[in-house]
Order: C-alpha cells, then structure tokens, then sequence
C-alpha cells in the first residue's frame, strides 16, 4: 500500500500481513502489518538480531491496540502541551525519566506524584498501548505549534531480542502537517478493522477520520492546556454563569480550541499553584489583550513580528532564533551598538502597554498577552529578580520576545516567564532579550574585540550598567555568543558581581 507521510518528517509504511500464527485475543484478530515509522528521515523500526547483520525494515505486529491508543490519547496530544505538575522539555523521555527521581513538591503525597507522571506517560506515550508488541518507544507532544516526536532505547525482552539501528532522538514538524499523517494511519487501520466486523469493540473504526470521532468538550480542553481542573479556572475567572465564563476568556467565537484565550495561554505557563493575586493579574492581562487597541498600534506590532520572524526564519535552533530577531529589530531601530533606555517606551514603539505589579508569584515572573484583533499588554510579578530595574527591563524585552516570535494560534499569543513556561518559547524569547538589552557589538567592543576582554571584572560592571541588564544575563549573553572561554569564567563574573544580588 502507498506510504503514509513523508519520510523526511513522519511515516507509516505498511506491509499488511496474514498471520500464520494463533491470534488468541481481541486486539490482534486484525490489521496485521510489517510496520516501519519513519521520522526525521530515520527508520525507527529498523532492527538486526544478536548473532546476526542483516538489517530488517519492518516488525510485524497488531495496529488495533496502537490506533486505539492513538485515538484515545489525540485530545492530549492536541491540548495538553505540558504537565499539570513537572517541567519538561522536547526531550521527553529525559523528562519523564527526570521526573522519576524529583522529590514530590509540597502538598503532594509521593503515591499521588508517582500517579501523576504515570497519567502523563500514558497518554503522551506510544509503549503505554503497543500492548507488549516489538514497535519503537516513541512519544508525542504538542509544543510550540509543533508536533514533537521523542524516541528511546525500546525495552524487549527475549536472549532473541533485537537491536534497533536509531534508538534516540527527537524531532519537531509543523502541528498542521502532522495531524493529518497520524488521521491518515488511524483511518487505514479502521478500514481494515471495519472489513473483520470488528467495529463493535472498536467503535472509532466506525468514522472516516477516527482521530476526530469523539468529541472533546470545551472545558476538558480547557483543563488540559491549562494543566489545572476547570473549577479552579472559574475561580480564576472569578464568573460562575458558564456562557460569562467563556465570553470573559474570550472564547465566545472560538468553541473549539481553548488557546484562543489569551488567559488559558498564560495559565499553560505559570506554575501549578496559583495564588489568587496572581489569577487577578492574568485576568486583568489578558481582558485587556482582547479589547480592540488603535490600528497603529497593532500595525505597528505586526511590522515588526514579519521583520522578527523573517530574520529568525534562518535560525538553526531557537536561541538562534531570537538572537537574529533581535539583531534585526535593533537595526531597524537604527540603534547600532546603543543602549535602550527606556523598555517601556520601546515596548509602547510595538503597541505593547506594560507595567509592573506588587504581586507576588513565586518563581513566576511576567505574563505577556496579545491578539490579533486586540491589545498587547504585559505586567512583571514583585519577585527578588523584578524588584531590580534590570530585572523588569529583562521581563519586558522578553515579553517582545514572545509577541514577535511565537506562533499566533486562533489569532492570540500568551506566555509567561516561570519554571513551567513553554522550554522553546522561553529560551527564544530569553535569548532576543539578551541581544536586543546587551547587542554582541557592544560586547565586542567592550572585550575590544579578544576573547575574555570583557571578563575584566570593572569592564564587566561597565557594561552592565551601561546597558541596564543583571549579572547572569550578561554573562550568559557573553557566553553564548561565544567572548567568554569557559562556562567556570561565565559562573564566576555572575558570582563576583554585587549587582546580580
């Protein structure tokens, strides 16, 4: 049968097989297939045995129990983007793997931990439903408008067990054009489930598009991208008429998909307890997002998004990313190697209205809210860091950040700066703000142009005042743009220097 995707990102070549063998449970009755899943232009399925070098393409094993687990788990893989309760990141199986030797955080009983990532693991997942047949360890997760795939060593047992030739990695392609390869696979699998009268037990096999045969109701997708249960969203909203609660949220016109809040967006990345001051900042934030702002203004933040995202569109990783936004909007500023001095009047260049409240959040920073068809509005949290003017200046060009770089989903950007914030976002949009506050000119110049100059602990400090940014982001800045020698030399200036304190 024809491949299913493309090779280069994700896909399914299947060799639908008869097998000779005792099929004695319900699952492997039918669609029987060598099976080979192609990612980033690796065979993952690829495998020699022990004793022997030839390469076999394909394992053959039951789809049934794979597409059923694909269907059951689609709404988190499109909703939930993150953990309700641990940080991750792209690699997933270093997460999860992670997350099995933290500490329960407070308040929360070690079986109820241990449960909690097992939820996770399950859904997100491939092993929890290949139901002990040989397939790669994949898994799956919905970042950044991407569908990241992660792979693992697969765990078979047998002194026969093979050897897979690409047992880790990952990859990330567009959401949009992932969605339909994984439906394409489920509605070939139901096809032949349909043609063994097996549509009883697998009721998905009954819809064209099983991916999409049972709906998911808006606020369970609320709770999923929110990573929280949809009571505690209604306090935060702080409305009890259900048709109020989701106009407030601003979804009255888009039922379906709960990131076109601006609020929902911003509690996906804040930490798991929220304190009530804080949900009233995010309220206030986003409310404001979705009042319609003076076209200039929005005019003026969609010039510069094009300008960002065109320059990043070369980037090989995110930092890169940010990096080269940054550099272009500086030089459409005509700023050359000048200091900013004044974030929020920079910010209000973009159409963006900023301010800072006495809140306190934790280890949560900034919220940052926009829409297409509305405002762009970004508040600071009173944390030990936002309590510095460099610290707030950081929080505001990183709220730039993410209003020029990320993905516009359903015509809205939310984002905020915590442990729990999206890993690309954050790093992207940490990475524009380093450059946009402290540019690798003026670091050149300050190092006059040798490796370490700018280590000198009085030019260090210069520097930093001069361009109003903390220790830590300077020095990270330095080092990652390549004036420092040594990651010890980078941790020493951020330790020697008072200022960071």
């Amino acid at each position: 049968m024809p491949l299913i995707g493309n090779k280069r990102h994700l896909a399914f070549d299947l060799v639908p097989v008869e097998p000779s063998w005792e099929r004695r449970y319900l699952p492997e009755k039918a669609a029987w297939a060598g099976t080979a899943v192609w990612v980033g232009g690796f065979n993952l399925c690829a495998h020699i045995f022990p004793g022997s070098n030839d390469i076999h393409e394909y394992f053959y094993i039951p789809l049934i129990p794979i597409t059923d687990w694909l269907v059951q788990s689609f709404p988190y893989l499109k909703f939930q983007e993150r953990s309700p309760y641990f940080p991750g990141s792209r690699q997933l199986h270093e997460s999860v793997n992670r997350w099995a030797h933290s500490a329960p955080p407070a308040g929360m009983d070690e079986f109820a931990w241990i449960e909690s990532r097992e939820a996770w693991w399950m859904r997100h997942f491939l092993r929890a439903g290949a139901d002990g047949a040989r397939c790669p360890d994949l898994a799956f997760a919905r970042e950044d408008e991407d569908l990241v795939v992660s792979w693992g060593p697969p765990r078979f047992y047998g002194v026969d067990a093979p050897d897979v030739l690409h047992p880790v990695g990952h990859f990330a392609m567009p959401w949009q054009d992932a969605i339909p390869i994984l439906d394409e696979f489920a509605a070939v699998v139901a096809e032949w489930v349909r043609g063994s009268g097996l549509t009883e037990a697998f009721p998905w096999a009954q819809h064209l598009n099983p991916l999409f045969a049972t709906p998911v109701s808006l606020e369970r997708a609320i709770e999923l991208l929110t990573g929280r249960g949809i009571e505690d969203v209604r306090s935060a909203v702080s409305v009890d008429d259900p048709t109020q609660f989701y106009a407030r949220l601003g979804l009255g016109d888009f039922p379906e998909d709960p990131a076109a809040s601006p609020q929902c967006q911003m509690l996906r990345d804040l930490s798991p307890r929220l304190a009530v001051d804080v949900a009233t900042v995010v309220m206030d934030v986003g409310t404001s997002a979705l009042e319609r702002g003076p076209k200039e203004r929005t005019a003026a933040w969609l010039h510069a998004r094009a300008l960002a995202r065109d320059a990043a569109s070369s980037a090989s990783n995110e930092m890169e990313a940010g990096q080269l936004a940054a550099i272009e909007l500086r030089r459409e500023m005509d700023l050359d190697s000048q200091p900013i001095i004044d974030v929020a009047d920079t910010l209000d260049l973009f159409g963006v209205s900023s301010y800072h409240t006495d809140v306190r959040a934790g280890h949560d920073r900034m919220v940052v809210a926009g829409r297409e068809d509305g405002s762009l509005v970004t508040a600071t949290f009173d944390t030990p860091r936002t309590q510095t003017d460099w610290g707030r200046r950081f929080e505001g060009c990183r709220a730039l950040g993410h209003l020029l770089l990320d993905p516009i989903r359903s015509g809205t950007i939310g984002a905020a700066s915590g442990p729990f914030a999206q890993e690309t976002r954050r790093r992207r949009s940490g990475a524009f703000a380093a450059e946009f506050l402290l540019p690798e000119s003026a670091i050149a110049a300050a190092s006059q142009h040798v490796l370490d100059g700018a280590a000198n602990e009085d030019v260090f400090r210069h520097t930093m005042k001069n361009y109003g940014i903390g220790a830590q982001a300077a020095a990270y800045q330095m080092w990652n743009r390549g004036w420092l020698s040594s990651e010890m030399l980078r941790d020493d200036l951020t330790l020697r220097s008072s200022a960071e304190g």
